[in-house]
């Protein structure tokens, strides 16, 4: 988790602001360190963002807190109790059980956190106050959040640490961050933080608490000469793996939760690509870790991204994921030490997120098969595990299994969907593509298919490979797989995809443009996106190529720089169709199409999902297909093409019958439809 992830304001007032939910707690949440400095301070302040708190020191996130002299004598015991605690060496680790017992009482909080070193606390005194004015204090209010990386959030303003500062009092902050061109604000305060922390800064004395307390330099009745009064106590209630503050569920997203319940937690979800499918599962795995704790948690998905994405979505659910994947030395201790403890119940909940190709191997099925309590198993893009080899590895250790995915159904492998609806049930909810459309959860989209013709020498190759393919089809045995034909098919595939005048009209098309573009996919072949790259960067495009080359941080920037607008364009071939979300995207051109169900539902949706300022998508096939002098003469492989012909009518009226141009779409193709005596698969606007 970093804190570039998070989107802040410039400034927070009491007006327009919960500053402990909108800014104390995501910053907590990301942040590995915590420095603030404050003319006062209070235990009470620190219980109201104890929620973001618990997942600070889970990730063993520490705290320096410099504060006046003037504290309530409640707290000043507290922290003294703390440090003799730290000091007895008596406190270890971190205990969940534990912390939340102390989250509920403040004073036993600021102890807890002092006592296991997440929080360390320095005396601000004025050393010239006696020169100057006998009743200067220190005053100054400032903040700063790091993460692992060195990200770091600064802010600056009338908050002190306290209830009244947090809560009730009208209050406002500047924010600086060190992503943007406010750096250099940011890199003086953090600067300014340490010279105090190491009392360097002229005019003042800063000592450790034990030193203040030895020293006598603390006015535990002065708070109650300044303030009106002492901070009422906060109960804090503890974190807890259920809904994360602030998270409303979508109706149809609870519907989808009860759904599975009622069947016995177990089934697939058949959820359009952009519908959150993602947080609908933590939420029903949150649901059942309250009712049916303990619960050992094992989610799987295709790839090492999509991990990295649903452990950042986990830990706001309260869930400690261990990651596993790639290198086993890596993952397995930590995985086998804590389904140990969970077999002999010293833990109840654990966490892993894996891989599909690491949950089939060795390593993972043995480690799964000594499980001795309640499991839960998650399968995103489940139909990935209905292959031979995976499904054979689907462990019946799970009482509780999610199946996710937008497309369940594998295509033309009947077998292996058979497979997992009997190992996760049938499909118990599903929410299509058109329904998330009607409903506002995916945007409206525009869709705009455009028929090239072959070239000549294509036509002869196309030719030539559905003649062989016609004749192997006439005499394969429909039951058994047929790897000459299969070859034979991608081969023409191949051939359609990266046809020569896509190039000729994708540049056209572009020419006449009545906008500038921005926010755009360009969908390519192999081999075929080193022909558009250079195409598009004639034109004067900013673009860049978005492949299974680049690597996760690269990704990461170049999604970044693609938000933002920086970018105007990535082209890209199949790392976009699962897992990547590109919300932005305004406009799609895609070069090398599927028949394939799942693969073009999938990337639909993904252009689909809303963004600021989106009102609706545009998306451009290009089809390659014979010249029509030669579709109007039927010849010996007619029947053949015409099997071709459909399947991609199929991919036509998926596209076209939610777009928002549907007619002027089918429109365009009718003249294939017509030329290949296809009238009743596609209806036209007459």
């Amino acid at each position: 988790m970093s804190l570039r992830e998070l989107t802040l304001r410039s400034e927070y007032r009491s007006d327009g602001a919960d500053l402990v939910a909108d800014f104390y707690t995501p910053c907590l949440r990301h942040a590995t360190r915590y420095w603030r400095a404050v003319g006062y301070f209070t235990s009470g302040g620190l219980a109201l963002y104890a929620k973001g708190l618990a997942t600070f020191i889970r990730r063993s996130g520490k705290m320096r807190l410099v504060t006046g002299p003037c504290l309530a004598r409640d707290d000043i015991e507290a922290i003294q109790r703390g440090y003799e605690a730290r000091n007895a060496q008596f406190l270890a680790g971190f205990s969940e059980s534990e912390f939340q017992t102390a989250a509920r009482d403040r004073l036993a909080l600021l102890t807890w956190l002092i006592a296991h070193g997440h929080l360390d606390i320095k005396i601000a005194c004025t050393a010239d106050a006696s020169e100057i004015n006998p009743r200067a204090i220190y005053h100054e209010k400032l903040g700063i959040f790091l993460d692992d990386t060195d990200n770091a959030v600064a802010f600056a303003g009338s908050l002190n640490e306290t209830v009244g500062g947090l809560l009730s009092n009208f209050e406002s902050i500047d924010v600086y961050l060190s992503s943007e061109d406010t750096q250099h604000r940011v890199q003086q305060k953090v600067d300014n933080f340490k010279r105090l922390w190491d009392n360097a800064t002229d005019r003042l004395k800063v000592v450790d608490f034990p030193t203040a307390l030895t020293e006598e330099l603390l006015s535990p009745q002065l708070v109650y000469d300044t303030m009106p009064s002492p901070d009422p106590p906060v109960v804090v209630e503890p974190e807890e793996a259920y809904l994360p503050r602030g998270l409303v569920l979508r109706a149809y997203q609870q519907e989808a939760i009860d759904a599975w319940f009622a069947n016995g937690c177990r089934g697939l979800w058949e959820m359009a690509t952009g519908t959150g499918k993602t947080i609908t599962a933590l939420a029903a795995l949150a649901k059942l870790k309250v009712e049916k704790a303990p619960l050992f948690v094992l989610i799987a998905c295709p790839y090492k991204h999509l991990v990295d994405q649903w452990r950042k979505e986990a830990e706001q659910f309260g869930f400690e994921p261990i990651v596993a994947y790639e290198s086993s030395v890596r993952w397995v201790p930590q995985f086998n030490t804590a389904l140990v403890r969970y077999n002999w119940q010293v833990c109840d909940v654990v966490c892993a997120i894996t891989t599909h190709s690491t949950f089939i191997a060795d390593t993972m099925q043995k480690l799964l098969s000594k499980l001795k309590r309640a499991a839960v198993f998650v399968a995103d893009e489940v139909h990935h595990l209905g292959a031979t080899q995976s499904r054979q590895k689907l462990p019946e250790v799970f009482d509780y299994r999610l199946g996710l995915s937008a497309t369940p159904n594998r295509w033309f492998d009947n077998e292996g969907t058979a497979a997992l609806k009997r190992y996760f049930r049938e499909t118990v909810y599903e929410f299509s593509l058109r329904k998330a459309i009607e409903e506002g959860c995916l945007c409206p989209y525009c869709y705009y298919p455009h028929l090239v013709e072959l070239t000549d020498e294509e036509l002869d190759e196309y030719k030539n490979l559905t003649d062989r393919i016609a004749r192997l089809y006439r005499h394969a045995n429909t039951d058994e797989p047929n790897e000459a034909l299969e070859r034979l098919l991608i081969k023409r595939a191949t051939l359609l995809n990266k046809a020569e005048n896509k190039l000729q009209v994708l540049e056209q098309l572009l020419e006449d443009r009545n906008e500038p573009l921005h926010h755009a996919l360009f969908y390519c072949a192999p081999g075929q996106i080193d022909l558009v790259l250079p195409m598009l960067t004639d034109l004067g495009l900013r673009i860049a190529k978005f492949t299974a080359e680049e690597s996760t941080t690269e990704r990461r920037e170049l999604l970044e720089m693609f938000a933002s607008g920086h970018l105007q364009a990535l082209v890209a071939m199949k790392c976009l169709d699962e897992g990547v979300d590109v919300p932005s995207t305004q406009t799609a051109y895609i070069l090398a199409s599927s028949s394939n169900p799942r693969e073009f539902i999938q990337r639909r949706g993904r252009i689909l999902r809303k963004a600021p300022g989106k009102e609706h998508a545009e998306i451009h096939d290009l089809v390659a297909v014979p010249p029509q002098a030669y579709r109007q003469y039927p010849s010996a492989t007619f029947a053949a093409e015409r099997k071709i012909v459909a399947r991609e009518l199929k991919r036509f009226n998926e596209f076209a019958g939610m777009a928002l141009n549907k007619f002027e779409a089918r429109d365009t193709i009718w003249e294939l439809v017509e030329d290949y005596d296809l009238m009743g698969t596609v209806g036209r606007s007459s």
